[in-house]
Order: C-alpha cells, then sequence, then structure tokens
C-alpha cells in the first residue's frame, strides 16, 4: 500500500512554491458560462411569455431551466478489485482525501463533488436524514476495516471539496471493486452503472484485462457511450515491458469491442499524487497523469457538453417559434449561442471577460512565517484588509467605550475632539449602552452648546458651525485605522511578494478593489502585480458565474441545489468593488436609527 506522509499531505495545502499543477480548466469555464447565457435567455424567455399569458411556453421554459439547474455529469471510476481507482482519483484532485489499502472497500459508492468547504455526508440505507461529518471519518464509513460488511448500512458516502476541477458540476465517484470476496461490492457497482454519464475502466499493467474485466466491460458498454481505459501501475515494468503490455491491450479492447479506435491512458496514480504534492511538473507529465486530465476536460467540455447545450438551445428556438413572441435580441442570442455550441467555438453574450495574466513561476523561496491573525483574516468571505480594519476599529470602540463611561480623562479628550466623524459617531453608538451613550455625548453636546452661545455675538458664526461639524481629517478612529491600514498593506505586500505567501493568498477571497489598488503600489516586483491582477479578475468571474448560477436554481425552483458560495455571491462580489459594509456603513446591517 502506498501512502504520503503527513508532511507531504500538508504540501498540497500549503502549495510551497505558489504555483499549483493542473490542467487547463477554460474549457469547462466556457461551458459553465455558455450553460449560464442560456439561462439568462430562457429567464428573459419565460418573462415575456408569462406577460403575454402563455402558460404552455412558459412550462416550456421551466423545464428547460431545471434541466439547466440540474446538470450534474456523473463520472465514475470502476474496475476489479485492487487496480488503484481510489489512488488515481486522489491524483487527479491532488488531494490523498480516499482511504487505499490492501483490504476491498464496503459496498458504498463514495462520491467526490463540489463543496466552498470540506465535509462528508453520510446517506444510510432507510434513513430519511443524512449525517454530516468531517472528512477525515471517511474511512469509518467506506472501508472494511471501519465497517465491516457495511454494518452501518452506508448508502452512499458524500465528500465536498473546494476543488477546480469539481466545481463545474461533476460528480466524481469512486464504486467498490468487483470480484472481490465481498459479494456487495460486485452488486452495488453493477446496479450504479445506469447513473454513469461516463467511466474510467482501471486495470493494472501487472495483470491486464482479465476475462472478469472484460465481461464487465461488456456490461459497461450496455449503459455508457464514453469509456477512458486507464492502466494504472506502469511504474511497475521497464519501458520495454510497458509497451508490449499496452500493445496486447489495445488489441484485446479492439477485439471485445470492435472499435478499432481505441485509446488508452497508462498511467502511474504513485507518482501523479507525489507529482502533484511536490509541484514536479516533469514528474506530472511522464506519469501519464497530464495526459489523461487533459482528455477528460476536452470530453467534459466538448463531445458531451456540446450536445447537451445544443439541445437546450434548439428547444428555446422552438418555444420562440411555437408561441410566436417577438424577442428579436433574444433570439439573435439564442442562435449566436446555438450556432457557437455546434462549430465548437465560445461565444459570451452576458459580459466582457477581464484578460487574465499568468502567473509566472518565480524561484523557490523559503516559505515566511505568515501571523496566524493574517491566516485567519484570509479566510473570511471578504476582503481580508476590511476584515482587518473592521477588526480594529471593533477592538477600539471595545475598549473606548467603557473608557469614556469609567474615566474622566477619557470623556474630555472626547469632549475636546468634539466626538468622531459621521462613520465612526453611529459605529460607536451601536454597540453602546444607552447609559453609556448619555454619559459619553452628555459633555460634547454641553460643549456645542457653548460654543453655540458665544457665536451668536459675533459676526464670525458660519466659521463657528463649520468648526463643529466633525469629518474624518480630524477623527481620532480615522486616523488610527488608516495608520493600521497602511501597515497591514505592506504586510501582505511583503507576503505576496514571495511564491509562498502567493499560495497562501490564493486561499482567501481577495482584496476588494480600493485595497487592491494600495496593494498594487506596495508590492515589490511585476510578478507579483500580474498574480494580483489575474486572482482578482478570477475571483470577479467566478461571483458571477455563482450569482448567475443561483438566480437559474430558483428561476427552476431548486433551492435545494444551492450552496454557500452561490447564495452569498452576490455579497462577496459587492465586498469586492465598494469594500465590507462595516468599512462603509455607519451602523450594522439591520440596526435602525
Amino acid at each position: 500500500m502506498y501512502n504520503l506522509s503527513k508532511a507531504q499531505n500538508r504540501m498540497v495545502n500549503n502549495n510551497v512554491s505558489g504555483v499549483e499543477i493542473k490542467p487547463d480548466l477554460e474549457k469547462l469555464r466556457a461551458y459553465t458560462q455558455t450553460k449560464l447565457a442560456l439561462a439568462d435567455q430562457l429567464r428573459l424567455l419565460r418573462e415575456a411569455l408569462i406577460a403575454s399569458d402563455r402558460k404552455y411556453g412558459e412550462q416550456q421554459c421551466g423545464e428547460l431551466i431545471l434541466k439547466l439547474a440540474e446538470d450534474r455529469f456523473t463520472l465514475a471510476v470502476l474496475g476489479q478489485f485492487k487496480r488503484g481507482k481510489s489512488s488515481l482519483m486522489n491524483a487527479i484532485i491532488g488531494n490523498e482525501v480516499l482511504p487505499t489499502g490492501v483490504l476491498p472497500l464496503t459496498s458504498a459508492i463514495t462520491v467526490l463533488k463540489y463543496g466552498p468547504v470540506e465535509r462528508l455526508i453520510v446517506n444510510r440505507i432507510g434513513s430519511i436524514f443524512p449525517d454530516e461529518l468531517p472528512v477525515s471519518a471517511l474511512p469509518d464509513y467506506v472501508t472494511e476495516k471501519g465497517n465491516p460488511a457495511n454494518q452501518k448500512k452506508v448508502k452512499t458516502a458524500c465528500v465536498e471539496l473546494p476543488i477546480a476541477f469539481l466545481r463545474r458540476g461533476i460528480e466524481f465517484v469512486d464504486t467498490p471493486g468487483i470480484g472481490s470476496a465481498i459479494k456487495a461490492n460486485t452488486e452495488t457497482t453493477y446496479r450504479f452503472l445506469p447513473e454513469c454519464d461516463a467511466v474510467l475502466l482501471v486495470t493494472s499493467i501487472d495483470t491486464p484485462m482479465t476475462s472478469l474485466e472484460l465481461e464487465f466491460l461488456k456490461e459497461i458498454q450496455q449503459y455508457v457511450n464514453k469509456i477512458f481505459f486507464v492502466i494504472n501501475k506502469i511504474d511497475l515494468v521497464t519501458e520495454e515491458e510497458k509497451s508490449e503490455v499496452l500493445e496486447f491491450i489495445v488489441e484485446t479492447i479492439r477485439t471485445k469491442t470492435g472499435n478499432n479506435s481505441v485509446r488508452i491512458f497508462p498511467v502511474s496514480a504513485r507518482l501523479g499524487l507525489t507529482a502533484r504534492m511536490s509541484d514536479n511538473k516533469d514528474l506530472y507529465a511522464s506519469s501519464g497523469l497530464k495526459a489523461l486530465e487533459e482528455a477528460l476536460i476536452t470530453f467534459l467540455s466538448k463531445e458531451k457538453a456540446s450536445d447537451f447545450l445544443a439541445a437546450v438551445a434548439q428547444k428555446a428556438l422552438r418555444i420562440l417559434d411555437d408561441e410566436a413572441i417577438q424577442l428579436a435580441e433574444t433570439r439573435a442570442k439564442l442562435d449566436a449561442l446555438y450556432s457557437g455550441i455546434i462549430d465548437g467555438r465560445k461565444v459570451d453574450v452576458a459580459y466582457h471577460k477581464l484578460p487574465q495574466s499568468d502567473t509566472k513561476k518565480s524561484t523557490q523561496m523559503k516559505p515566511r512565517l505568515i501571523e496566524q491573525d493574517i491566516m485567519t483574516d484570509f479566510q473570511t468571505r471578504g476582503c481580508p484588509v476590511c476584515q482587518h480594519i473592521v477588526k480594529q476599529a471593533s477592538d477600539f470602540f471595545a475598549n473606548w467605550q467603557y473608557q469614556i463611561s469609567t474615566e474622566e480623562k477619557a470623556r474630555n479628550e472626547f469632549e475636546t475632539e468634539l466626538g468622531f466623524c459621521p462613520l465612526h459617531t453611529w459605529q460607536l453608538v451601536s454597540i453602546s449602552s444607552s447609559y453609556g451613550a448619555s454619559i459619553g455625548y452628555a459633555q460634547i453636546a454641553e460643549q456645542i452648546a457653548h460654543h453655540l452661545r458665544e457665536s451668536n455675538d459675533t459676526p464670525d458664526r458660519g466659521n463657528t458651525l463649520k468648526q463643529l461639524v466633525h469629518n474624518y481629517k480630524n477623527c481620532r478612529v480615522c486616523k488610527l485605522l488608516r495608520q493600521s491600514e497602511e501597515r497591514y498593506i505592506l504586510q501582505l505586500a511583503m507576503i505576496v511578494g514571495e511564491t509562498y505567501g502567493r499560495s497562501q493568498y490564493r486561499h482567501s477571497q481577495g482584496a476588494c478593489l480600493r485595497h487592491l489598488g494600495m496593494l498594487m503600489d506596495a508590492v515589490p516586483s511585476a510578478e507579483s502585480r500580474d498574480f494580483l491582477i489575474s486572482f482578482a479578475a478570477q475571483r470577479f468571474e467566478e461571483d458571477v458565474e455563482d450569482m448567475r448560477s443561483y438566480a437559474m436554481k430558483r428561476d427552476a425552483l431548486r433551492r435545494e441545489l444551492h450552496n454557500s458560495d452561490e447564495e452569498d455571491a452576490y455579497r462577496r462580489a459587492i465586498i469586492r468593488i465598494v469594500g465590507d459594509w462595516n468599512v462603509c456603513m455607519p451602523w450594522p446591517k439591520g440596526k435602525e436609527i
């Protein structure tokens, strides 16, 4: 059994070099954007049909939106016991999530799908409500050691992961191996075949294409048109032996399927996973994993996806014709989408895409020790700089409201400064008690009344009034936060200036536009500036996809399909554009003044 050390495992998350080894996902992005563009036009068409009281056409539109919303592509990994199916999946996702070992897995289906946070959802036979567990608990449910003979009655174990490969609606499924001593494993796998949209059939180079596997292949062909033949463990034989065995496998498959254009993918899942974890591009290519992943993405984005999207676009155009409704712009966009899908080209009818710069790989540097507070800021759902400012303001106000309630010196300073600017006045009031606010502002109100009385006897009353109006220039809190912001930007610039720091910054939502501009001025190199712009563009594009996907699922009346990324995408986008609510607004959301 091959297992990576804990130190190697951590390298996946830390990504020391700061440059991810991964296949080109742009084709899958194009598929998602075309799907969402179709949903936008269907939404407009349905609204027009509702306004015209065309109920049948409206229902047809709703069904097409539902079809898009439930787009779920099941890519299953099948094969005989001990072929390295789980190891291959770990290599493809670049993380050792699935347990591997000598003993067979239980008769449970394990599904990897996208989720904004890592978690495990276990569905049990006969149970209505699933169990939500940490991903580390997976071996307790899907291994023979943790769940012998499936005593826990696991139907499916679904692992949600924030991995780009899974983001585009793919369900990556690990099935029990056939041919083991556990008969239920084979039965579970055979029952799952009708659910598959495409299959990775895994054999190994040491005992290739047994009679059992050939019979299994015949059964798979009844349900699935697209089969990727993966020959695992190529690192166990010499180059000469490998060529001989691969020729045998190709000829055997040709004879069995009658297909003369069989393509096989020789890989070493073990070396592929090592390559992903150590950022070794040469090993990534020589392991065969790169070629397999690129072939998968080409299929997912073109061969399967184009048929699905073209059918939806064609049906939408037919609704326009059948209902004889005049929507020239919608028809033009649907025509353009349909033609683009058929021709295999991307048509951007929804929004202009920001140009992206490829982040160049710099020389690997010794990782900087990043302060825990900054790492915590990276986990926020908004701008990390805004998060830092909000925390600094919160700490200041918590201390200050206590001081003005209990210390005469603080009240005198507060009176002399005439309080804070409007923004920070209301933020202070929002966390103060009525008692504390009354004590603190009584002296200020009294001081203002005194100035107004005195000014009433002078001709320069207007100038006195201007001096009493507070703004950010003479606000104690504004000054404190400006200084804190500047220091934090410099810290962040030093972090982003190193490859390891950039790898950690990737786990954040990125800075809002204002703080991005400050960061751009502070970072030390063009490479860092390229990275910041490219990452910001990527995050904005993901927000757009999530917002439009959220709207599509609402239109399809499938709210249960939402994930938290889609539900708060609008908020993340607004924070990126203007900054965090608490940095911009004078009182907390939902509190009336």
